[in-house]
């Protein structure tokens, strides 16, 4: 790792120490599968409390970040790295932090605290050499994953390592060792001690796992090993109520879930919350009323449901649910030039995101192609619009806040005048000019 930019401030720091410093964790694993390093995670049998008063008057600043679980954080110019003294964990039940934590000055126990074999190699900075208690490097090799320790106890200690286990199996294309599988099956009911936030952040990576490393389709692999392991039951059990569930054999190849699933594996990762809900109530619409007609109108009330019960950003459940009602706009391209052009604006700010759910829904169908007409026709709309200089929010106008008030259009009445010429500007080609928008207000200024 001597070739590493960040191994001379590293080499350093560990002359502050009479006892090795270690990289350990991601860093050691990316390096040995070729993946990009980011984060630094140091590690040695050397107290917090000792770091500090060695780094006292040095380059580098050492700041206590939990004093339960003896970590820092250790600063050098525009460099830092996570500090953890070698330590034992004790747990009472699987709830990812551990009740009690003491030190050690054995790697071995350090190592065994940890997750899987893969992330629990040491680098020896100042020896340039490998510390591999657990086997781990040979894993990597296999590009296999395997617990520290018994899986049973692994999983025990931490349910939220459930999740992880499937992340990092498809973030890094990793295969699980079938003991290791076989215990996260056993023991999935864990994950129902783990608070609801740590499991959607887990959730939104497994979901984009295809990024991290330009893994293609590790998203969808990652979101199968869930259903596999049975941990997509408790985190999203609507979905796999479209088990089964057939569609008309004229728009689709597959059962609802299927359905899904492909949308969701041809889906861009902006959208994938989308794809993976924009048929969630089919299945609840069979079950009320024997047909699946307006499931984008319960789809959307379903889903404000789920990501308010996984605690989503309030940001993100007004977008997807406003994806999932619209999914089907225009479905039959038969809808009038002029409406769609209406429907544009006025959804404008997610108008990118929804041509893209509606093109991976089509092609998720397996029978009509890939290319969605419905998608196709939004986008030749969207784009002559553009082309015309058609205004798409009132800060597109030629006119502001001052002009409202040059024409003594009273205050309350001004964010109504300004929408009113927006809708206005979509049909009026003399009204996208600042002359033209002046003499609109002017005209109508009594009747907004």
């Amino acid at each position: 790792m001597r070739a590493e930019p960040f191994i001379k401030a590293l080499i350093e720091l560990s002359g502050y120490f009479d006892k090795p410093l270690y990289i350990v964790g991601g860093a050691i694993r990316n390096y040995h599968m070729g993946l990009k390093i980011t984060d630094i995670d140091l590690a040695a049998a050397i107290s917090p409390q000792e770091v500090i008063e060695r780094l006292k008057d040095s380059p580098f600043k050492a700041s206590l970040t939990s004093k339960k679980l003896f970590t820092l954080k250790i600063e050098h110019k525009d460099k830092y790295f996570e500090f953890t003294s070698f330590r034992k964990d004790t747990y009472t039940g699987g709830k990812h932090t551990p009740d009690q934590s003491s030190l050690t000055d054995d790697i071995l126990i350090d190592a065994k605290r940890r997750d899987f074999t893969v992330n629990a190699v040491y680098y020896d900075i100042l020896k340039d050499e490998f510390v591999d208690p657990l086997g781990g490097i040979d894993d990597l090799n296999n590009r296999i994953i395997r617990t520290v320790d018994l899986p049973e106890r692994v999983f025990s200690q931490d349910g939220l390592r459930l999740m992880r286990l499937a992340r990092q199996a498809a973030e890094m294309g990793l295969d699980i060792d079938k003991t290791v599988m076989d215990a996260a099956k056993e023991n999935v009911y864990l994950i129902k001690d783990i608070a609801i936030e740590r499991i959607r952040d887990e959730f939104d990576r497994i979901i984009t796992a295809d990024r991290k490393y330009n893994i293609p389709n590790a998203h969808i692999r990652g979101l199968k090993l869930l259903e596999k392991m049975g941990l997509l039951s408790y985190i999203l059990p609507e979905l796999e109520k479209g088990k089964g569930l057939s569609q008309r054999k004229d728009y689709h190849k597959y059962d609802v879930y299927t359905h899904i699933l492909k949308c969701f594996e041809y889906s861009q990762a902006e959208i994938r919350l989308a794809a993976l809900l924009h048929d969630i109530a089919k299945p609840f619409c069979v079950q009320n009323d024997g047909s699946m007609k307006g499931h984008d109108r319960e789809g959307k009330r379903m889903a404000e449901n789920i990501l308010n019960r996984l605690k989503y950003p309030k940001r993100t459940i007004s977008e997807v649910k406003k994806l999932v009602y619209l999914h089907m706009y225009d479905l039959k391209t038969n809808t009038k030039d002029s409406t769609i052009r209406r429907f544009i604006q006025e959804n404008f700010d997610i108008l990118d995101k929804l041509i893209a759910l509606k093109q991976a829904d089509h092609k998720a169908g397996g029978i009509m192609g890939e290319e969605s007409p419905s998608a196709a026709r939004l986008k030749e709309v969207f784009e002559k619009m553009k082309a015309e200089g058609i205004p798409f929010t009132t800060k597109d106008l030629k006119v502001d806040g001052k002009d409202l008030i040059e024409l003594d259009i009273p205050a309350h009445k001004r964010s109504l005048a300004l929408k009113s010429l927006l809708n206005a500007a979509i049909y009026g080609k003399d009204l996208l000019t600042r002359e033209g928008q002046l003499k609109y207000l002017s005209r109508n200024k009594k009747s907004f």
